[in-house]
């Protein structure tokens, strides 16, 4: 659609300012620069605050702060703490903060938005040795020579492919919320982010399938929308959340009960 939608980036960050830096030095390089950037912190202490503090002057666009009580992983209710500063009208993009983005990740997004889809990318992964040289503030070109990067095939950028790769999925259940698009008019229409998914694992994916459960269809932004993943260990996922995925896909529910506003 092009630059006359207005984005709102949602970054989730808990505790890990280094990585957070990286990535908002990464969002202030963007070819186009989203409307808003919400920082979605699931309890981070002072630390997180101070640096984000820092960028408010650094960003020519409003950045705002939402916090919530460090009370184990509720990484879906900080995400709809942040999308209730969102404007109706927005085309929401989510990442992570331990993501770096290439610098026509938003411009990407904004290109692929389109009523009725939501659009999601994938992501290369930095190795440990390349993650902590850059945490440690050195100044490497991410590029595909760059040593200590798995699926570099993510790394490749094609953008005059879409018209043929948008349609691109290896499964009906496809995507991740570090790298995710949906319009707010749909996001409000499935209820947001279901905040009885709490501990690690399956709320993108709930969240994904009720966006289809509403008849969304997704999009691919394969060969664009570019980013590269901090390295860190990997938690085990919540079984129970598992089950409710599970209960969303038979019961083909289109909202949550417990998300961004009561039923």
């Amino acid at each position: 659609m092009g630059n006359e939608i207005s984005i709102s980036l949602i970054i989730t960050t808990y505790n890990w300012p280094q990585a957070l830096r990286l990535c908002l030095d990464s969002v202030a390089e963007q070819s186009l620069l989203p409307d808003r950037v919400i920082i979605a912190d699931d309890g981070s202490t002072s630390e997180t605050r101070e640096l984000i503090a820092s960028y408010t002057n650094r960003l020519p666009i409003k950045l705002l702060h939402v916090w919530q009580e460090d009370l184990g992983y509720r990484r879906s209710a900080i995400l709809n703490k942040a999308l209730r500063q969102v404007p109706k009208g927005d085309y929401v993009v989510f990442i992570d903060g331990d993501i770096i983005l290439h610098r026509c990740f938003l411009a990407d997004h904004a290109r692929l938005a389109e009523p009725g889809y939501y659009t999601f990318g994938r992501r290369c992964y930095l190795g440990e040795t390349l993650s902590s040289r850059l945490l440690n503030g050195k100044k490497i070109a991410l590029n595909l020579l760059t040593h200590g990067i798995r699926r570099r095939d993510n790394m490749l950028y094609l953008p005059w492919l879409a018209p043929f790769t948008t349609r691109y999925r290896r499964g009906e259940l496809y995507g991740c919320g570090c790298n995710l698009a949906a319009w707010m008019v749909d996001i409000v229409r499935v209820n947001g982010y279901d905040e009885q998914m709490e501990g690690w694992g399956w709320e993108d994916d709930d969240f994904i399938q009720r966006l289809r459960n509403n008849g969304l269809v997704s999009k691919a932004a394969k060969y664009q929308a570019i980013e590269y993943h901090l390295y860190h260990k990997q938690r085990p996922a919540n079984e129970a959340n598992r089950m409710r995925l599970t209960l969303v896909l038979q019961s083909n529910a289109q909202r949550c009960e417990n998300g961004l506003e009561p039923l």
